[in-house]
């Protein structure tokens, strides 16, 4: 069994169509309405997900909570995340399925950044860096919301975050339980607003406060940044 989770908030311009097309490729849809002030819930019911309401707004950490809980105790095979905001293709959720069959616990979706503006990229390849090098992981694009996991990856996940810090933290628990990972390209041709500077500062002293490692760890991640990661 495929199941999605669709965290939204004030998605009612994009719902029905991300709802419908991922239903063509997840036997069911989470979503997470973290307390929207218009029709997102409604329509992503008509769209026949099922839908989990916030009383009030969370953040994207809780409402990903929120939709795994939800999503695990249909005991899946496989879980992937794809945001409501039509910025990912779920056409491309066959190709997680494919790698998560293959033995990978962890499948992170790769965004081109071609297109996207110079800021961007640029705050991208830091918070990669960062996450990256706190973590003991070589992903790519960490910040990126298309995911998959197997059902025995997830549920070893400790997760904390309540708002954005959830994109990072993901990825922290990936290196801390040594999960089989790997990036794959998605398409992502619209461009959403996402982590800002100020995020990515939250994000990379939130994993500092998690992280409980020496010094002696930090100087090893040295060595294994520059061997795995200057190609970035």
């Amino acid at each position: 069994m495929i199941v999605a989770v669709m965290p939204a908030y004030n998605e009612e311009q994009t719902v029905l169509w991300a709802v419908r097309e991922t239903k063509k490729y997840a036997d069911k849809v989470v979503v997470v309405d973290d307390c929207s002030a218009d029709a997102t819930a409604q329509l992503a019911r008509k769209a026949g997900a099922v839908v989990v309401q916030h009383r009030q707004n969370r953040g994207l950490g809780a409402a990903l909570r929120t939709g795994f809980a939800k999503a695990l105790a249909y005991k899946p095979d496989v879980i992937v995340t794809i945001d409501a905001d039509g910025q990912h293709a779920p056409g491309d959720i066959p190709e997680f399925v494919r790698k998560i069959n293959d033995g990978y616990d962890f499948v992170l979706g790769r965004r081109d950044l071609a297109n996207y503006p110079v800021r961007k990229k640029i705050g991208n390849f830091f918070l990669n860096a960062a996450t990256n090098f706190i973590s003991g992981t070589s992903l790519r694009d960490t910040e990126s919301g298309f995911r998959a996991f197997s059902r025995s990856g997830l549920e070893k996940l400790l997760l904390k975050a309540e708002r954005y810090e959830i994109a990072a933290e993901i990825i922290f628990e990936v290196g801390r339980n040594d999960l089989k990972s790997v990036n794959i390209d998605i398409s992502s041709s619209v461009y959403v607003q996402g982590v800002g500077v100020i995020d990515g500062f939250r994000n990379f002293f939130y994993l500092l406060h998690r992280r409980q490692k020496t010094w002696f760890d930090y100087l090893r991640d040295i060595k294994y940044v520059v061997k795995k990661h200057l190609h970035f």
